[in-house]
């Protein structure tokens, strides 16, 4: 009878001591995470085109991230189809207004030097998200975001409700 209840102890005490572990390597992970994410608000000063904006306090440009917007302004390629209307929404979203903006301390530029980040409005709406859910947007798959599961079921729903470059279902990707 000790032997059962000994041994039932050390499984116990075994599962308690894994479950601190497990728990505590999480809790690091996600204190990790956070530390690398910095913000700071600012004030929009011009929506260049779909993906892309400038901000007044660091003449910064941002580079939405983990989405991709129909071409305006690519020196090899013209308008495409819908990069109007992603500008537009993008701008009735953001243009002079007061954002957030969210970027990784540990990969902040692209190859151009712009900023990459995630753009919230005033009231807490991912505007990255809110392109893609429009179906103005593509998600980014070239590099992998925090957000990239996310922005996928989005586009899935714009894909099968046939929002924007999703109209056409032979619309979307091609135009990458």
């Amino acid at each position: 009878m000790k032997n059962k209840n000994f041994y039932a102890a050390v499984i116990i005490l075994t599962a308690a001591v894994l479950g601190i572990v497990w728990l505590g390597s999480k809790t690091i992970k996600s204190v990790n995470e956070k530390k690398k994410w910095e913000r700071f608000s600012a004030v929009t000063a011009e929506v260049i085109d779909g993906d892309t904006i400038r901000i007044n306090e660091r003449d910064n440009l941002i580079r939405l991230l983990g989405i991709d917007t129909p071409e305006l302004h690519h020196p090899d390629l013209p308008v495409q189809k819908f990069g109007k209307e992603a500008k537009q929404l993008l701008s009735s979203l953001i243009s002079g207004k007061e954002i957030t903006v969210e970027y990784d301390k540990t990969n902040m530029n692209d190859k151009y030097g712009r900023l990459l980040a995630y753009v919230y409005t005033k009231d807490g709406v991912l505007v990255n998200a809110e392109l893609v859910k429009s179906g103005y947007a593509y998600v980014y798959t070239k590099s992998e975001c925090s957000k990239t599961k996310e922005f996928l079921v989005l586009e899935n729903i714009a894909r099968q409700f046939k929002k924007g470059v999703w109209e056409q279902e032979a619309g979307g990707r091609e135009m990458r």
